[in-house]
Formats: C-alpha cells, structure tokens, sequence
C-alpha cells in the first residue's frame, strides 16, 4: 500500500508557508539532512529498483548525481520538505519532521521528470486547474494508459482541491539569494504489487522565473543505506 508521512500529510489541509524557517540562526549555513548540499555527488544504488524497472516509469539514474540546486519548503508543525535537484531536474525529496537533521527523516523520495506541459490559453489551464480539472481529480491517467489513484485528501469523494506552498530555490550557499517557486500541486501513487516499488506520481502547477507551466515527475522512495553522498 501506497502511504508514509508526505503521502498522508495533506489529507485534512495544509497550513500557511512562512517565509523562511524559523529556529535557524542567521549565520546558519542551510540545514541538510545526510550531508546533502549543493555541490554534493550522490550515488544511489539502484539494484533494489532495477529489478522491478520494467513495471516503473521512472527513470533510474545510472550514473553520479550532482546536486546544483538545493529547495526548502515549510508545511507547519516544524515539517520540512527538502529538495536537491540535478542539472536535468532528477531530484531528490527529502521530508523531515521537528527538526532538520538525520534522525528528524522521515521520507526520502526520487523524483524524475515525466512530461511538462504548457496551456496557452485561459481554457487549456481550466482543464487543470478548475473544479473538476486534471489536478485534483481522484484518478490521473498518463498518455500511455497507466492510471494514478490521488495519495492526498484521498477521504475526498471527487474532485479535491490541491495543496499550494512557495518552495525557496538557492543556487550558491554562499549567499542568500534565491527564487520562490509557487506551486500547486497533488501527489498520486500506483501499487504495482507484492515485494514492489510503488511509484509516485507529482503533478504540479509551477510559477517559477516568470513562467507558468505543468510538471509531471515520477518517483520511488529511496532507503538511506542506498544513497552514498560525497
């Protein structure tokens, strides 16, 4: 069964975003579970997931990730989803729970990028956004036929509204400029049986640098002991 703490978080609502997290001094350098880091190369082994490629429409890695981007964003009650993201936008989530560091984890999740899409026209996004559209939807299915069951306020008989946060975006840890990247967005899952990987299906509405778009992205959950981070 599709679950965890992410997958079941935003089933009663989502509360407000702060602006930037709070119990973090100002000379603090980023707060990052598992040495995770812009400039980080991570290694993940992807035996356990191989074996079950054939049913995942996820991509998986076969070489070292090279973390260039790092997002943070608050959902309250001192949770924190942590992002790390890839020259080709393969990320890596990661979601932490009162407070920042390795024992705090309570999910780890790869995301690779499916499919971008990009409404030019007031009706084109109604057919995502509206009540009743694509985003919140009980079912979403891909162009290939594979059919999605929506993870949050999945106690909502049809359409539900999706969750919206501002996720922060740096590039150089050196400093604290940075992007705000608003999203709305749902997250979907596919059992794909017994003894395999579910797969995650993240479909987001994005306003980041100027530019309105849909993205798709799919994922698998991750276990620590099979990421190395150098």
């Amino acid at each position: 069964m599709v679950g965890g703490t992410m997958k079941s978080l935003f089933k009663s609502g989502v509360r407000d975003i702060k602006n930037k997290f709070s119990d973090q001094k100002e000379d603090d350098e980023f707060a990052s579970p598992y040495g995770l880091r812009i400039g980080a190369a991570v290694d993940i082994d992807t035996l356990p997931l191989r074996i079950h490629a054939d049913d995942l429409h996820v991509e998986l890695p076969d070489e070292t990730l090279l973390i260039v981007a790092q997002g943070y964003a608050e959902l309250g009650d001192s949770t924190y989803v942590h992002r790390y993201y890839t020259a080709n936008d393969t990320m890596i989530q990661v979601l932490t729970v009162a407070g920042m560091e390795d024992q705090h984890v309570e999910e780890i999740t790869l995301y690779v990028p499916h499919q971008s899409y990009y409404p030019a026209n007031d009706a084109e996004w109604l057919q995502w956004t509206a009540n009743g559209g694509k985003l919140g939807a009980p079912k979403f299915q891909l162009k290939d036929g594979t059919e999605y069951s929506r993870l949050w306020f999945d106690t909502t008989e049809g359409h539900a509204d999706p969750a919206e946060f501002s996720e922060y975006i740096y590039e150089d840890p050196e400093t604290d400029d940075h992007q705000e990247n608003y999203q709305k967005t749902m997250l979907f899952g596919r059992n794909l049986g017994d003894d395999k990987k579910n797969e995650y299906l993240l479909v987001t509405v994005d306003s980041y640098e100027g530019e309105k778009t849909v993205e798709l992205m799919v994922g698998v959950d991750l276990e620590f002991a099979m990421l190395r981070v150098i």
